[in-house]
């Protein structure tokens, strides 16, 4: 068996979609973009961004998208994907799919005050979401043996 594998570290470009398969099983979809900076040949900089679709099954999705929103950082890592395909216009398009076997939050959240404990953004009760230790990091940390 072959496969291309990749990571990415992007943006949402909107909420997350959790859906679920016929038999039950969680489905998260989300559009990731990547912004990358290059010199363009006349000596300017130009951005150009790259979508992704990164969809991911199973419980941990579940909690992702009580979490993710758009805008927030992700790494995103699983199997690529790439599909042609044409628009509704008739031109001829690629689709660049991940499906993924891990993603993470990258930043924090942008709409927390830092000094608040964690809580999802779900009108639904939370299951068992991870909760913060109460302990803080010691304030003499110039005092350490290393």
């Amino acid at each position: 068996m072959s496969f291309a594998k990749i990571s990415i570290i992007g943006n949402l470009g909107a909420d997350p979609e959790l859906k679920y398969t016929a038999d039950g099983k969680p489905r998260l979809e989300m559009r990731v973009a990547t912004n990358e900076r290059r010199k363009a040949a006349g000596g300017d900089w130009e951005d150009k961004t790259t979508w992704y679709r990164v969809i991911m099954f199973g419980e941990r999705s579940v909690k992702l998208a009580e979490w993710l929103r758009k805008g927030r950082k992700v790494y995103a890592e699983g199997r690529l994907q790439v599909d042609l395909y044409d628009s509704k216009e008739g031109e001829k398009r690629v689709a660049l799919d991940i499906l993924a076997s891990e993603v993470v939050i990258v930043d924090r959240n942008p709409d927390a005050d830092p000094n608040a404990p964690r809580a999802p953004r779900s009108s639904a009760p939370s299951q068992g979401a991870p909760e913060e230790s109460s302990q803080s990091a010691p304030s003499d940390l110039d005092d350490l043996p290393f």
